[in-house]
C-alpha cells in the first residue's frame, strides 16, 4: 500500500469511493473534489494497492482510499452557535473560501476506504500517515480538527485512538437513510504534535512510490 498526492485523473476513482462509503444525501460533489485537488493537493493524498496481484487483475494499481484536508485561520468559538459550527463545517463548501496554507487548524473534510479494504486495520495507518505527514510539512499547524457522524463507530474509534476528543456535539447535522431522522455530528480536535513523531518508511528505490504502509 503507497499514499500519493491525488492527480486530477483520479477523480473517477475517488467517486467511486464516494458512493461506496456514503449515502447519496451526504455525497460530496465531483466539482469540489476537483477544486480541492487544484488548490490544495498536498493535502489530498490517495491511498493505492500495488500489489502485484492487484495491478495483475486490474492492469495497474487501484485506488482504494482518499483522504482530503485543508487548513484554516480559525475555528468558532465555545460560545458561538451551532449554527455558527455547522455554517463553518458544511458540505460541499468551496475551499477556496477557507483554506489557508499559514493557517493553524487541520480540517480533515473527508476520508473513505473501498469497502473491501475495510476491516483490516488499514483506515488507521492511512488517516495516521496522512496527518503526519501534513503535520511535518505545515509547522504552524497546532490542532486538527474533524467532522464525524455520530452513527459512523468504525471511524469515531479510529479518532478515539489517536488521542482526539470531543469538542462539540451538533445536533441533527447528518440525515440519514430514513426519511426525517437525523444523526448528530461530533466535532473532535487533537493536537498536531500528537502526529509529528510519528516516522514512517519510505520507498528508497523509487522516489515516486509515496509512502509505504
Amino acid at each position: 500500500m503507497n499514499l500519493f498526492p491525488a492527480q486530477s485523473f483520479d477523480i473517477d476513482a475517488i467517486m467511486r469511493i464516494e458512493r461506496q462509503a456514503f449515502i447519496p444525501s451526504i455525497q460530496e460533489k465531483k466539482s469540489a473534489f476537483e477544486k480541492r485537488i487544484k488548490v490544495f493537493q498536498q493535502g489530498f493524498p490517495i491511498l493505492c494497492d500495488c500489489g502485484e496481484k492487484t495491478v495483475k487483475e486490474n492492469g495497474g494499481s487501484l485506488v482504494c482510499g482518499y483522504f482530503c484536508s485543508e487548513i484554516w485561520d480559525s475555528m468558532p468559538q465555545p460560545s458561538d452557535s451551532d449554527k455558527v459550527f455547522s455554517r463553518r463545517f458544511a458540505l460541499g463548501h468551496n475551499i477556496k473560501d477557507t483554506h489557508s496554507p499559514s493557517g493553524k487548524y487541520l480540517y480533515v473534510s473527508s476520508f473513505a476506504l473501498l469497502r473491501e479494504y475495510q476491516g483490516k486495520g488499514l483506515g488507521k495507518k492511512f488517516f495516521e500517515s496522512a496527518v503526519a505527514s501534513l503535520c511535518g510539512a505545515f509547522p504552524l499547524v497546532d490542532e486538527v480538527v474533524l467532522l464525524v457522524d455520530s452513527e459512523w463507530t468504525g471511524a469515531r474509534s479510529i479518532y478515539d485512538s489517536l488521542g482526539f476528543s470531543v469538542a462539540r456535539v451538533l445536533p441533527g447535522f447528518f440525515p440519514t437513510l430514513t426519511k426525517k431522522v437525523f444523526a448528530d455530528g461530533i466535532v473532535m480536535k487533537c493536537p498536531a504534535g500528537n502526529f509529528r513523531s510519528i516516522e514512517f518508511p519510505n520507498e528508497k528505490e523509487n522516489e515516486l512510490a509515496g509512502i509505504v504502509l
